[in-house]
C-alpha cells in the first residue's frame, strides 16, 4: 500500500475572515477531508495567536508583523517539520521559503491589479513584493473563475500555465430553530414589510449606495425596505460605510434601510427566506458565493452584468448595469410585480445550482495535487 499523500492547509485565515475567504477555506476543508482517508491525510496549520480585526493602529501594526511572521516563517517551518508533500494557501499568500513541499495558492480575483486604489498604496507595493514572488515558486495556483483566470492573465501571462479554474459550491449551514436576538430584531423593525436582502461586506466595489439610490425610486411607488448584512471593511481604502450612511440620509431612508451587522452563518437562512429577492450590484467580484446562495434558499437573484457574475449566474439570473439606475429600478420594480418571473427565476437557480458543489471542488484540488505530486516523483 502506497504511503498517504501529507496535505498541509493553512487554516489560520479561519481565525480572522467572515466573508467569502472563510467560507471557501472552510468549505474546502471538509470537500477534502470527505475524500479518500487511504491516499491522502490532511494537517490543519493554525496559528496560537488570534488575529487582530480592528481600526486601532496598533492593533493592524500587531497584525501585520504577526501575520509575516507565520507566512514567512512559522508555516514553512511547520510544513517541513510535519513532512507535508503539499502546501494549500487559500488567501494569496504562500511562504517565500520553500523547501520540499509543493504550494498550491489562491487568488481568489485580481482585484489589487484592476483597482488599486482600494488599497494602501504601502501595503500594495509590500503585497505585490511578497505574494508574486511566492507565486512564481508556486506549483499551480487556483482560481475560482474563467473571469478571475482571464483577468489575472493580463497582468501575470508567465503564471498562466499555472493557473486552474475550480468553482465554488454554496455555504454548508446548520439549521437552527430559531435566529439569534440580534436577526430576530431586525426581522420584527422590518415587519411584514417585503424586502431586498445584500449579504457582503460595506465595501465599494459592493456597490451598496448605487442599491440604496434604486430603492429610492422603487419606493416612490411600491413599500419595500433593504437588509444590509455584514460589517464595514477595517481598510479605509475600501471602506463604503460612511458614502452608504450619508446616501440613506440624503435620500431620507432612515426607516426603510436596515443593517444587521455581522451575522452568524446559522442565522442566514432566516433572511434568505424572509426576502423577497437578493440583488448583487457589485462593480467587481471573483466568484459571488451570494448568488449560489439566493439559489439554494430559492430567492430571485438580481445580479450587475459584470466581472464573474453572469457567469456564475448563467440564465437563472436577472441582470442590469451597475452604472444605470433605471436597469436596476426596472429590474426590482418587475421582479416584485411579475409572480411568474419570480417563479422562473427560482426553478432556474434550482438547477443551476446543481453545477456547483464543494466536493466537485475538492476533487478538482485532488486531481491537481496527484499532478503536482506524480511529476516530482519523476
Amino acid at each position: 500500500m502506497n504511503k498517504p499523500v501529507c496535505i498541509g492547509i493553512d487554516t489560520r485565515d479561519l481565525k480572522l475572515a467572515t466573508t467569502g475567504t472563510k467560507t471557501y477555506l472552510s468549505e474546502l476543508l471538509k470537500g477534502i477531508n470527505n475524500t479518500n482517508k487511504q491516499d491522502y491525510s490532511i494537517i490543519e496549520f493554525s496559528s496560537f495567536w488570534k488575529p487582530y480585526w480592528g481600526n486601532n493602529i496598533f492593533g493592524k501594526i500587531y497584525e501585520h508583523i504577526s501575520f509575516f511572521i507565520w507566512k514567512q516563517l512559522t508555516l514553512p517551518v511547520k510544513t517541513f517539520l510535519a513532512k507535508s508533500e503539499v502546501l494549500i494557501c487559500t488567501d494569496y499568500y504562500l511562504p517565500l521559503l520553500k523547501l520540499k513541499a509543493r504550494h498550491i495558492v489562491v487568488f481568489h480575483d485580481a482585484l489589487f491589479f484592476d483597482h488599486p486604489s482600494y488599497y494602501n498604496p504601502a501595503w500594495l507595493k509590500w503585497f505585490k513584493f511578497i505574494s508574486l514572488n511566492a507565486a512564481k515558486q508556486a506549483d499551480a495556483i487556483i482560481v475560482p473563475s474563467t473571469f478571475s483566470l482571464s483577468r489575472l492573465s493580463v497582468f501575470l501571462p508567465f503564471l498562466k500555465e499555472k493557473m486552474h479554474v475550480i468553482y465554488q459550491g454554496p455555504k454548508t449551514i446548520e439549521l437552527r430553530i430559531s435566529p439569534t436576538k440580534t436577526t430576530q430584531l431586525a426581522l420584527d423593525e422590518i415587519g411584514d414589510t417585503p424586502f431586498l436582502l445584500h449579504v457582503g461586506g460595506l465595501e465599494k466595489r459592493k456597490n451598496i449606495p448605487f442599491l440604496i439610490k434604486a430603492l429610492h425610486e422603487v419606493r416612490k411607488k411600491k413599500n419595500i425596505k433593504l437588509l444590509l448584512v455584514g460589517r464595514p471593511n477595517p481598510k479605509i481604502y475600501n471602506n463604503s460605510h460612511q458614502e452608504i450612511i450619508e446616501t440613506i440620509k440624503n435620500l431620507n431612508l432612515e426607516n426603510d434601510v436596515y443593517f444587521t451587522g455581522y451575522v452568524e452563518d446559522e442565522d442566514l437562512p432566516f433572511l434568505y427566506k424572509k426576502a423577497i429577492a437578493y440583488v448583487l450590484p457589485s462593480t467587481y467580484e471573483g466568484f459571488g458565493i451570494p448568488i449560489l446562495e439566493g439559489f439554494q434558499y430559492h430567492l430571485p437573484v438580481l445580479i450587475a452584468n459584470n466581472s464573474c457574475l453572469t457567469e456564475i449566474g448563467g440564465d437563472a439570473v436577472s441582470t442590469f448595469s451597475p452604472f444605470h439606475l433605471n436597469e436596476l429600478v426596472d429590474s426590482i420594480n418587475e421582479i416584485v410585480e411579475n409572480s411568474a418571473l419570480r417563479n422562473s427565476l427560482i426553478e432556474k437557480g434550482i438547477h443551476r445550482l446543481a453545477h456547483f458543489n464543494w466536493n466537485k471542488s475538492a476533487s478538482d484540488y485532488i486531481n491537481i495535487i496527484d499532478s503536482i505530486t506524480k511529476s516530482k516523483a519523476n
